[in-house]
């Protein structure tokens, strides 16, 4: 049941490390945890909106390919959440820090914790989650990127999904670590030790 409602929290969001970046002052319990809460919009307005977030990222020409896709997930989130658009300064530095804090989650998981997902094991929990289900905001998001649903979860969004899943496994690893199951505090703690990593 935790691993649906994780699922379903995912494919609906879209863009993952945006609330990465707010998981640091909010202390939500999972990594896309909280994204778009109470959005309902049709398929045609997701298409409008996510056409429109796309073209905004592509027209700024960033060429790291890496930091474009984490520009639209960036520009995304502001406009879904707040209803604007970000200028193109803010929306590199969202970008840069939401993949700087995804990069310092891999790391600190993988080397402090002995924590790591095998390509084979993720491609069978996207098989197994995101691919079994079709939202009208992940089917709206892949058609602006011009992708299939499967090219947008196996390729595309496949970072987010490793985060997911190796959160998953982190859960009980640092429960026992920090002596606690309470949710808020593992969280407040791991993401501590993800911005000492970022220092």
């Amino acid at each position: 049941m935790k691993k649906q409602l994780i699922i379903s929290i995912i494919v609906c969001s879209l863009i993952m490390l945006t609330a990465c970046g707010e998981q640091k002052e909010t202390n939500e319990p999972g990594p896309l945890d909280g994204l778009f809460a109470g959005t309902e919009l049709s398929y045609e307005e997701y298409k409008f909106i996510m056409e429109h977030i796309v073209d905004r990222a592509k027209k700024m020409e960033i060429e790291d390919k890496v930091i474009e896709k984490w520009v639209i997930r960036a520009i995304g989130d502001e406009r879904l959440m707040n209803k604007r658009d970000l200028t193109k300064e803010e929306a590199l530095e969202k970008a840069e820090d939401n993949h700087n804090y995804y990069e310092a989650f891999i790391s600190v998981a993988e080397n402090i914790y002995g924590i790591s997902v095998s390509e084979e094991e993720l491609d069978a929990w996207i098989a197994e989650g995101p691919d079994q289900s079709e939202f009208p905001q992940q089917k709206a998001y892949a058609e602006a990127l011009g992708m299939t649903l499967e090219e947008l979860n196996h390729e595309y969004d496949r970072d987010l999904y490793k985060q997911t899943v190796m959160m998953e496994k982190l859960q009980p690893v640092l429960q026992k670590e920090y002596g606690t199951t309470d949710g808020d505090e593992v969280n407040k703690k791991f993401n501590e030790e993800i911005e000492d990593q970022l220092k």
